[in-house]
């Protein structure tokens, strides 16, 4: 992947990037290959049971679920808010840079909930193309964004991705293009306040297998939405 700022640099951009924003009681901090496990627990309890897709089709924290997210996690550039006093994890913001022609890493493991959702989410991959779009062979993968259950509805969502643009922005890319999905209103809400452009809108009405609807009872979410900011 093309080099980035060094991780002294890249902490202390975090530092800078979260006094502002004034996080009480915790502050921002980037993750290291110490935080992956308690990130990846973080995503099974916190983010898993609610994201709209997973819990469609009853997709199930298991090894290989935990195999991508250490994946995803390995370039430790995600974004987590700590509580200053128990050091206990409140907020995440999974970062990952991509690069052109790599594919969805949702598509190449062994599970086939995982694949079903990585299908769904690229399927209309020729009209979603980052990077002919922007011109861009690298480009910022925005991979999940989740809240601790005790401290939701206090405008963390919102503060997590401000800092993450702001940390995008910074990290030493010639020409940023953020990319990310928002399977719930929530999320697309977060994106939206955050002046992210909707590439395309997948609803989960029209995705059909062999005639069939595969995203059912999604309640009030009916679509997941691609966006894309260029910075």
């Amino acid at each position: 992947k093309l080099s980035i700022k060094p991780r002294e640099q890249l902490e202390q951009i975090v530092d800078g990037i979260g006094k502002p924003l004034s996080f009480e009681g915790a502050h921002l901090q980037l993750s290291t290959p110490c935080h992956t496990d308690a990130i990846i627990h973080f995503f099974r309890d916190y983010f898993m049971p609610d994201e709209t897709t997973s819990k469609s089709i009853g997709l199930e924290f298991d090894e290989e679920v935990a195999r991508l997210l250490r994946f995803q996690l390995a370039d430790n550039l995600t974004l987590l808010l700590v509580s200053d006093k128990t050091e206990e994890i409140i907020a995440i913001r999974i970062i990952q840079l991509t690069q052109k022609g790599e594919g969805s890493a949702l598509t190449k493991v062994n599970n086939d909930k995982i694949v079903t959702i990585g299908r769904f989410l690229s399927h209309k991959e020729d009209e979603m193309d980052v990077y002919r779009k922007y011109g861009v062979d690298v480009a910022v993968h925005f991979v999940a964004l989740g809240v601790h259950k005790e401290h939701r509805k206090r405008g963390l969502g919102f503060k997590m991705m401000d800092a993450a643009v702001q940390f995008s922005k910074a990290i030493g890319l010639d020409r940023v293009c953020i990319h990310g999905e928002g399977t719930s209103n929530y999320s697309q809400r977060i994106y939206e306040k955050c002046g992210f452009e909707t590439l395309h809108t997948l609803k989960y009405e029209d995705y059909k297998i062999n005639g069939e609807v595969v995203f059912k009872n999604t309640g009030e979410h009916k679509s997941t939405k691609i966006y894309v900011k260029q910075l």
